[in-house]
């Protein structure tokens, strides 16, 4: 029975990725990769015209919400903005729907392994020009005014999934995000426990956690599943990829590699120890956060924007913080993130000129100055002012961001939107719960990216 509950998953995740593989732009917009939206000649609409422009926003951030909308609109009293919110884990199969009827909106969401795929597919607007315009203040250029950190991580993801560009800028990074360890501090005193700062501090913590009756750790949902794997290949095979130069797209590294196979190792080795939670594959991050809030989840692996609710409905007596998770093989902990939600433009947009103010706003230091659900998030741009009393708790964020990021794709397992759902939904789950060895794990993630490689060509 086990087999067929997760065949039937892969069956139905790996149909999503299919469609997400296929496109409405036209073949002259998928030969470009991209087109330029001209956005300083549109005169669609708009306070110039007497009228109302109207456009679309899809948002799969809770942070970017219908109140952030009507603060714009109360700005911007020429510009209407219609807004749609859809859960991360429901976006492939959505946005696959709205491209095959020719119904992408002006505006939205997307990430590492599905922007590729829709540069690639010449979905997004080229804003390298508008980057070179004013923000939203009018005081400094867009681009200057994000840390030059976080738009260097933005385009190697670019570069990674799509080759050498004339232009990287299809998108806009929305927050620098980053993970660490949220943990309950009032049971930590309660077993004795330190923050760890090594590995073996942090697994012993786990073994006192587990023994006293409590969940370990995990991660703040389903969709998150693969961050444990991601950061142990950070840590194993930095010196083959950075200092040796050994690579997967030239084939010198593989996922045969030992290095890469011990990530994987080390990730079921939390499960067969009994440290994750039995609903591990399948909470969503309403799940984790009752079990956060009641006390049976001691540590979770959480980003700044999704503590909030935690902060807000703590238990009587009960007092978070947050640490950095220390790396698994001693090298310098780097965290995972950086430009990971990204908000792009349609290029296929009839009003360019108002979907561009809205990112412009949404990416402003006017709006993470002033939007109160903001307040837990890491900008990612340069001279935000906000009050210092959430330090304390974001202290371990700011820890996770000073070691710098694991480059997005350095494992390709996010390199593209079937090898991402294939991974998180068939290789994982049945890689822990032993329906497939190391070397099924191994083999199907070698086929997938040997495919993903001969697409490009």
């Amino acid at each position: 029975m086990k087999r067929k509950v997760i065949a039937l998953v892969l069956a139905l995740t790996m149909g999503i990725a299919v469609l997400t593989g296929c496109s409405s732009a036209s073949d002259e917009t998928k030969s470009t990769k991209g087109t330029t939206g001209d956005a300083v000649n549109d005169t669609t609409g708009g306070a110039a015209n007497g009228g109302t422009t109207t456009i679309k926003i899809l948002s799969a951030m809770e942070l970017v919400d219908e109140e952030m909308m009507d603060t714009f609109m109360s700005e911007n009293p020429d510009i209407k903005v219609e807004y749609e919110y859809i859960a991360s884990g429901d976006y492939s199969a959505k946005f696959s729907a709205l491209a095959a009827s020719n119904e992408i909106p002006d505006v939205f969401w997307t990430q590492a392994g599905y922007y590729t795929d829709q540069i690639n597919e010449g979905l997004l607007m080229d804003l390298s020009k508008e980057l070179d315009n004013k923000a939203y203040e009018g005081d400094v250029t867009w681009r200057d005014t994000f840390i030059p950190t976080l738009l260097e991580n933005f385009e190697k993801i670019a570069l990674a999934g799509c080759g050498e560009l004339d232009s990287y800028d299809y998108g806009i990074p929305f927050t620098m995000t980053t993970v660490a360890v949220m943990y309950n501090k009032t049971i930590y005193n309660e077993l004795g426990l330190k923050v760890p700062t090594t590995w073996t501090e942090f697994m012993s913590n786990n073994e006192a956690i587990k023994n006293a009756g409590y969940t370990a750790v995990s991660v703040q949902n389903d969709t998150c599943i693969d961050w444990f794997p991601r950061l142990f290949w950070d840590q194993f095979c930095r010196d083959e990829i950075e200092n040796k130069g050994l690579s997967f797209s030239d084939g010198t590294m593989t996922f045969e590699t030992e290095s890469v196979k011990k990530g994987m190792e080390s990730f079921k080795e939390l499960w067969d120890k009994g440290y994750l939670p039995e609903n591990f594959i399948t909470a969503n991050l309403e799940t984790t956060q009752q079990m956060f809030i009641q006390g049976k989840l001691v540590q979770v692996l959480i980003a700044p924007d999704k503590i909030q609710y935690l902060m807000e409905n703590a238990a009587d007596g009960a007092e978070y913080a947050t640490f950095a998770l220390p790396g698994i093989a001693g090298e310098t902990s780097r965290s995972l993130g950086g430009s990971s939600n990204i908000f792009a433009i349609s290029s296929t947009t009839e009003k360019p000129e108002a979907a561009i103010r809205l990112l412009k706003y949404i990416t402003s230091r006017t709006n993470f100055e002033t939007d109160e659900g903001l307040q837990y998030s890491n900008s990612g741009l340069v001279g935000v002012e906000r009050g210092s009393e959430l330090d304390g708790v974001l202290s371990g964020f700011a820890d996770a961001a000073a070691g710098g990021f694991c480059p997005d794709i350095y494992v390709p397992t996010t390199i593209s939107t079937e090898i991402k759902t294939a991974f998180k939904s068939d290789v994982i789950p049945n890689y822990l719960m032993d329906v497939y060895s190391l070397s099924d794990v191994s083999a199907i993630l070698q086929s997938l990216y040997n495919d993903y490689l001969a697409s490009l060509k």
